[in-house]
C-alpha cells in the first residue's frame, strides 16, 4: 500500500459519511405547491420601522454581563479544530501524490465532514438555548456558546476556500457553485454583528446585553453606541424536509410580504433552495438581514441593526420624585427605549445613574438620557443622584 493510498483510507475511516455535496438538490415542486399554506412564523407587522420576528410561549429574559471565561472557551474549540484540520484542508502528501479519483473521494469527503460541522454548531446552539429557557444554563454561559460558534464558523469559512482550492486541482470535477455558496451563507448565520461585538469584549469590562430564550428559540439585544443590535432565531420555524414551497420568483416576492416597510428600500438576495433563502435591506434606520425556509416559508433567523435615534417613538410614562423626574420613551415591539432625567423644579438635565432589575446599565450624562434594553418580561426600573432616587415598576403588554 503507497504512502498516498493509506492517506486516502485514513482520511475516509476517520469520515464514514455519505457523499452528498458535488450534486446541487432539486426541489420537489409541482405535487408540493398545491399544499401551500400561509407562513406561521412571520414577523410583527409595525409602522413606520421594520417588522420584527419575536419569540413565542414561556420567556425567560435578563440582562447579563458577557466577557468572563470566554477565552477558556475559544481555546477548547481551537483543539476540535485542530484535530479535524488535516481532513478538512486534504492531507497535503496524500493529495499530491493522489490520483484524480482519490483527489475527488479526498475532497468530497473533507466537505462532507465539514457540513456535519455545521450541523454540530447548530444542535450545540439548540441545546444551550434550551437549557438556558429551562433554566440549567446560564445566560454567560450562552452568550459564550454564541460566540464559540461564531468563532469555529470562521475557521470552517476558511477551509472551505481551502477545498475549492483543492477541487481546482483536479480535471474534470469541482464543487457544486450553488452549495458551497449556500454553505457559506450557512456559515455566515453564526457570524453576526451582536457576536463580533461579543467576541471584541473578551479581554475587557462585559457590557450589559439583554437574552431572551423560550423552548423554540432566543433573542440577544444590546446597545452599541447609538445602535440598537439585535439577533433573534425560531427553531420552530425551520422545515423539517428539503422540499420548497415557492415557484420561480415567488420567493423573492415572499420577501416583501414578510418585511413590506422594510422592502420598499430594495433587498439583496440570495437563492439557496430548496433549504433556505436570505436577504438584506439597507433602509433609512439601519440594516435588515434575514433568513427563510424554503419549506415552511417562515423567517427563522433575523439580525437588526437600528439607530435609536431613527426608531419611532411613544411616551411610556413619567415618574417624579424627590425633586427628581425620569421619562421613558418606548419604541416598538420591546424594542429599546429612552430614559431622561431631568431636575423637577428647574427642568434641567440630570446625570443618574439607571438600574433595571438591580443592574446597573449605566449613566445618563450631561444630556440626562440614556438608551438601554429592556428585558422581555417587565422589569423595575430605578435612577439615582445626589441621593436623589426615583422608581417605576415596568409591565409589557
Amino acid at each position: 500500500m503507497n504512502e498516498a493510498t493509506s492517506a486516502l483510507l485514513a482520511v475516509l475511516l476517520v469520515l464514514a459519511v455519505p457523499a452528498t455535496v458535488a450534486t446541487a438538490a432539486t426541489a420537489d415542486g409541482d405535487s408540493y405547491a398545491l399544499q401551500r399554506e400561509p407562513a406561521l412564523q412571520s414577523p410583527t407587522e409595525l409602522e413606520n420601522t421594520t417588522n420584527r420576528l419575536e419569540l413565542s410561549g414561556e420567556i425567560r429574559s435578563e440582562h447579563a454581563g458577557y466577557s468572563g471565561g470566554l477565552g477558556t472557551e475559544l481555546a477548547s474549540a481551537d483543539d476540535e479544530l485542530r484535530v479535524d484540520h488535516t481532513q478538512y484542508a486534504v492531507v497535503d502528501d496524500g493529495f499530491e501524490a493522489a490520483s484524480a479519483d482519490e483527489r475527488t473521494a479526498m475532497i468530497q469527503a473533507a466537505y462532507d465532514r465539514l457540513t456535519d460541522r455545521i450541523d454540530d454548531l447548530e444542535e450545540r446552539e439548540r441545546r444551550a438555548v434550551r437549557e438556558h429557557a429551562a433554566g440549567d444554563r446560564s445566560s454567560t454561559a450562552l452568550l459564550r456558546t454564541l460566540v464559540r460558534n461564531q468563532h469555529e464558523a470562521e475557521v470552517l469559512s476558511e477551509h472551505i476556500a481551502v477545498l475549492e482550492d483543492r477541487a481546482d486541482r483536479v480535471p474534470g470535477y469541482s464543487l457544486s457553485s450553488g452549495q458551497v455558496r449556500a454553505t457559506y451563507k450557512a456559515l455566515e448565520k453564526h457570524q453576526t454583528p451582536l457576536r463580533s461585538n461579543l467576541e471584541q469584549q473578551v479581554t475587557t469590562a462585559g457590557d450589559e446585553v439583554v437574552v431572551s430564550t423560550s423552548q423554540s428559540g432566543y433573542s440577544v439585544a444590546m446597545i452599541d453606541g447609538s445602535q440598537y443590535v439585535v439577533e433573534t432565531t425560531r427553531f420552530d420555524a425551520r422545515g423539517e424536509t428539503d422540499r420548497n414551497r415557492f415557484d420561480d420568483g415567488e420567493a423573492y416576492d415572499h420577501v416583501s410580504e414578510l418585511y413590506p416597510w422594510a422592502s420598499e428600500f430594495g433587498p439583496h438576495f440570495q437563492d439557496n433552495s430548496p433549504d433556505y433563502y436570505w436577504a438584506e435591506m439597507a433602509h433609512d434606520q439601519g440594516r435588515l438581514e434575514f433568513y427563510f425556509d424554503g419549506d415552511t416559508g417562515d423567517v427563522y433567523h433575523e439580525i437588526q441593526v437600528l439607530s435609536t435615534d431613527s426608531l419611532p417613538v411613544t411616551d411610556g410614562g413619567t415618574w417624579s420624585e424627590d425633586g427628581l423626574e425620569m421619562t421613558i420613551n418606548e419604541t416598538p415591539a420591546n424594542g429599546p427605549i429612552e430614559v431622561q432625567v431631568t431636575d423637577s423644579e428647574s427642568g434641567e438635565p440630570v446625570d443618574a445613574t439607571v438600574t433595571a432589575d438591580g443592574a446597573e446599565l449605566g449613566s445618563t450624562g450631561e444630556d440626562g438620557a440614556l438608551w438601554l434594553v429592556p428585558p422581555a418580561d417587565g422589569y423595575d426600573l430605578a435612577v439615582e443622584s445626589n441621593d436623589r432616587t426615583v422608581n417605576a415598576t415596568i409591565t409589557v403588554d
